[in-house]
């Protein structure tokens, strides 16, 4: 065979045997949204818009970091990267709030987490974001001479198991990843956790303060509903810091929240007006002497003018 015709067929053999890895992004609508990111522990959602120029940069991103992450994590019940068409499906947009495209958010079993994904728009910056929300939030207490020494500047929740894999934990970690940014979790299994469950698997709730009184949850483990309700009241302050991550948050749709919050910032500073009098003129008005005078002419630099005219 020809040397220019065994090149041809080499390069005809690599390229057949050659096939693009495609990107495993799931498309969601209304018949599927539900389904499909309930079943996820992480999904990592994009809404756009084909219009938006900035959401075209973004697809070839978006698919090339699902290929990376899928290497990692093949099973699609553990993490799955999904896109909305905000156009086409407004009523979904419009449920999750989105504003801006392109916006990328952060599902957890079907929950919306309130920080979005603001990070860089990088295949890199996507697939370690991924990396940390697949860090399993939870440690694991060997001895519980640790839990004399953990940090009360940050709120903890710590549970107490017979055993890890169980109905009662899986519960508990389900929570654990949801709330992750709002509490540090902790657990302990088997004969390190025995002398905590004289009454079967303990969860507890360490406030902030040295001398803060721990908090023993009661309900029952296995209700995923429950515990998520008292570990949220417990992790989740009333008043909480506005982020470059979680400043959308907030939607100003509810006008009534806005109206709320005028009321009582209102009456707070009323308050501190009280000792003011009620009519003015019971106050003497004694301003100090005004500066201006201090400039007038001395009286004898214009010797040759009347005192009693104006010397201007």
């Amino acid at each position: 065979m020809p040397a220019h015709e065994l090149h041809y067929f080499t390069l005809l053999l690599v390229t057949g045997l050659y096939t693009p890895v495609r990107a495993e992004i799931t498309s969601l609508d209304a018949g599927n949204i539900d389904d499909i990111l309930n079943n996820a522990g992480v999904a990592l959602v994009n809404f756009y818009a084909d219009w938006c120029r900035f959401s075209q940069m973004l697809h070839p991103i978006f698919e090339e970091a699902s290929n990376v992450v899928r290497e990692e994590y093949p099973d699609t019940s553990q993490v799955v990267f999904a896109r909305v068409d905000c156009d086409q499906h407004t009523d979904i947009a419009q449920r999750y709030r989105i504003s801006k495209y392109p916006t990328l958010k952060l599902f957890r079993n079907g929950m919306m987490m309130k920080r979005e994904y603001r990070g860089q728009r990088s295949v890199t910056a996507i697939a370690d974001f991924i990396r940390q929300q697949k860090v399993d939030p939870i440690s694991e207490i060997q001895s519980l001479e640790e839990v004399t020494k953990i940090d009360r500047s940050r709120r903890t929740i710590i549970g107490y198991f017979e055993q890890k894999n169980s109905d009662n934990y899986h519960a508990y970690e389900k929570v654990a990843n949801i709330l992750r940014d709002d509490c540090a979790f902790m657990a302990a299994f088997g004969e390190v956790s025995k002398p905590e469950r004289f009454s079967g698997d303990n969860v507890i709730y360490k406030p902030l303060g040295e001398n803060a009184p721990d908090m023993v949850y009661l309900g029952s483990l296995t209700n995923f509903d429950l515990v998520y309700a008292w570990a949220q009241d417990k992790c989740v302050p009333l008043v909480r810091e506005i982020t470059f991550e979680n400043g959308e948050v907030y939607h100003p749709s509810p006008t009534q929240t806005c109206h709320s919050f005028s009321l009582s910032v209102s009456l707070s500073l009323s308050y501190s007006l009280h000792t003011l009098p009620e009519d003015p003129k019971e106050v003497a008005s004694s301003p100090p002497e005004s500066s201006f005078q201090k400039l007038a002419p001395s009286e004898t630099r214009y010797t040759i003018l009347s005192r009693d005219r104006d010397e201007l």
